[in-house]
């Protein structure tokens, strides 16, 4: 069965040149920032052999790497952004019926973000400074400094795999379920976005549950998977875009 696309009842919207070109940068925008984040990240992991998990050795490493820490911290800053313009820009594509629930949908996105600027922020700067004293300082014991990493690390991980991960899960879902009610988008698109978010909301149960290995492997897999849903996104919701600025005449046969 074939849906065509009502690219008409987008008409009416303001500047569609520009949604378009809006629509497209962020797309393109969040593809970049999630790979860059996944690729350092992955580097970091691998690099401190991170496999057995333990606070000492991670502030060590970051005693030792703290520019390759900075630098991964903004990138997990910059796709978390990243996440958030992307929820916005799905508002420009839909009819004005779903304005109400994508706003929302921001909104919760922004508390994610809130959420995990915070989290990060803290770990990018107050955790690389307590590492860095923890390795110079011989005033006090070296479990003193542990102590005190690992609960900025407990913290963290409270506001990014638990908090932000669920909120933005929630976020997506309200988008897919728009995607799902209108006929402006393709119907496969609102399916391929379903998998990204639940991975995001398992993040947050895992997290919670207390499974951390776990939880890590899915937020790699949740980040690494929504560059590829940006870029997919990107592409189709693109022939759309173009079908509307078209003449109305011939966006009639247009068929997905």
């Amino acid at each position: 069965m074939t849906i065509k696309p009502d690219a008409l009842a987008l008409i009416s919207a303001p500047s569609p040149a520009r949604r378009h070109r809006f629509v497209q940068i962020t797309c393109l925008f969040a593809t970049l920032a999630h790979t860059l984040a996944v690729l350092v990240c992955v580097f970091i992991f691998r690099d401190g052999n991170f496999q057995d998990f333990q606070p000492s050795r991670l502030m060590a490493y970051v005693a030792m790497h703290l520019l390759s820490w900075k630098f991964a911290c903004l990138t997990v800053m910059l796709s978390s952004v990243s996440t958030l313009v992307f929820i916005l820009a799905m508002r420009e594509i839909l009819e004005e019926k779903f304005r109400f629930i994508i706003g929302v949908a921001v909104m919760i996105a922004l508390l994610a973000c809130n959420q995990d600027m915070d989290a990060v922020s803290q770990m990018m700067v107050l955790f690389a400074d307590i590492s860095m004293q923890g390795a110079i300082n011989s005033q006090l014991s070296s479990q003193d400094f542990v102590q005190v990493g690992w609960t900025l690390i407990n913290h963290s991980l409270t506001q990014t795999f638990m908090m932000s991960s669920f909120l933005y899960g929630c976020s997506g879902l309200a988008v897919t379920y728009c995607f799902l009610r209108t006929r402006v988008v393709p119907r496969y698109l609102a399916w391929a976005h379903l998998p990204i978010w639940f991975c995001m909301i398992a993040v947050s149960l895992a997290t919670y549950a207390g499974y951390l290995p776990y939880a890590l492997g899915l937020m790699f897999a949740s980040n690494l998977g929504f560059s590829f849903l940006a870029a997919f996104s990107g592409v189709s919701i693109d022939s759309v875009l173009s079908a509307e600025r078209k003449d109305p005449a011939d966006t009639k046969d247009l068929d997905f």
